[in-house]
């Protein structure tokens, strides 16, 4: 089952059912969900279109109990979604999460416990272009991992599931960290080009914007490190650079705001000034962009 079948999780669990023999049900609503049910999934790629037959419904309680569920939601749903698929919930069933955030897992574990619980991230360049339609544009893996390290056979079967659906996947032996990595780059990419509106390539236009990369990069980690997570001068300088060379590339908090749909910017920059307060720390860059992409989520 996929909880929140929109660009992530429309795309995977588009996948799966198109490429295993994997029985899909993904939960949508709206004209979203209309679509599914009327035309099924599109899943296009440039001139490609990919139609695949789904189930689809808007409760969770009507897909007959699922081995897996990915939890794709926004993270302002998580809480939500999670009362939602409870009933769902068996002592068989695995929840993948491959949200945004740092934040998500440890809400998914103080429901589920850590045994029904296996946290993940995406790469993925994707949106949804209209009603059933998910456009894909870049990349398109998955990462899991144990928050131990070890590799458990319950991460092997999610390997060997996304592996049939010829979808890029890697195991973790240090998945908390992946995961903050990811999180930097969501606080620095996806938060600047939401708030100046603008694609990720535009931002190193000036010397101004990349200073900004790097000053937002640092505050991170400081958190990071007052967290246990250690993050390094160089994992910054990978992020910011590899960044510069995504042309035309549209993040998801961008795509929110084009679309007037609220934005995700309290899993990332709101997450920060909370650890911030947590630990007495000041983070003014990560304040002020928060301030900013409040006011802009206001308005729209």
């Amino acid at each position: 089952m996929v909880m929140g079948a929109g660009a992530v999780g429309g795309y995977f669990g588009g996948c799966i059912a198109e490429r295993t023999g994997t029985k899909v049900t993904l939960i949508a609503r709206g004209a979203h969900l209309e679509a599914l049910k009327e035309n099924g999934l599109i899943i296009r790629n440039g001139e490609e279109e990919r139609r695949i037959k789904v189930r689809a419904y808007e409760d969770p309680q009507r897909v007959e109990k699922p081995e897996l569920i990915l939890f794709t939601v926004k993270s302002y749903d998580t809480e939500v979604a999670i009362k939602q698929i409870e009933p769902a919930v068996t002592g068989a069933t695995q929840i993948l999460t491959l949200q945004n955030g740092i934040e998500n897992y440890p809400k998914l574990v103080d429901a589920f416990g850590p045994e029904r619980v296996i946290q993940g991230f995406c790469k993925i360049g994707a949106g949804v272009a209209e009603p059933g339609i998910v456009e894909h544009n870049a990349f398109g893996s998955v990462t899991v991992g144990e928050q131990g390290g070890v590799v458990t056979g319950r991460i092997k079967k999610v390997e060997a599931l996304f592996d049939e659906a010829s979808v890029r996947v890697r195991i973790s032996t240090e998945i908390t960290r992946e995961v903050w990595l990811k999180f930097s780059w969501n606080c620095i990419l996806n938060m600047v080009t939401a708030a100046a509106d603008i694609t990720v390539e535009k931002i190193f236009t000036d010397k101004e914007g990349e200073q900004l990369c790097y000053r937002l990069f640092d505050e991170v980690q400081s958190i990071a490190g007052m967290e246990g997570v250690e993050l390094k001068h160089e994992d910054g300088e990978q992020i910011i650079e590899s960044s510069k060379k995504l042309t035309g590339f549209e993040t998801s908090t961008y795509q929110d705001r084009q679309k007037g749909k609220k934005m995700e910017y309290e899993a990332f920059t709101g997450a920060i000034l909370r650890l911030a307060d947590k630990h007495g720390l000041n983070v003014p860059y990560n304040e002020t962009l928060y301030a900013l992409l409040k006011l802009i989520d206001r308005d729209g």
